[in-house]
């Protein structure tokens, strides 16, 4: 009865251990699959806005100045100014990205000058 069980316990050890080696790269796989796919969103909205992705201690981010002021993207998605600097671990680091941009928007005067 020994010899038995301790060979189904054998058996069961070596399907766990096949299946988690087909799993796990996949697992993986997928997971660098959609980093890529968030660096890939973040690139075409900096593009767009004629800026381009920061890089601070490891952390890609974008900050773009639109009409309805300054935008923040993290991972793919629109977070709040709180957000990222929690993100960040830093508010120098966003201010410093808001002057940056701010001095590249355009000025936002309506001035038409007569012929």
């Amino acid at each position: 009865m020994e010899t038995n069980f301790a060979a189904a316990l054998l058996m069961a050890g070596l399907v766990f251990v096949i299946l988690f080696s087909v799993w796990y790269p996949h697992a993986q796989q997928q997971k660098t699959d959609q980093n890529v796919r968030a660096l890939a969103r973040m690139l075409r909205h900096a593009r767009r806005h004629n800026t381009l992705v920061r890089y601070h201690n490891g952390v890609l981010f974008v900050v773009t100045h639109q009409r309805r002021g300054l935008v923040y993207m993290y991972g793919g998605r629109m977070v709040s100014r709180e957000q990222l600097v929690s993100l960040l671990g830093s508010e120098a680091v966003v201010r410093r990205a808001e002057q940056e941009e701010s001095m590249q928007a355009p000025n936002p005067t309506r001035l038409t000058i007569p012929n």
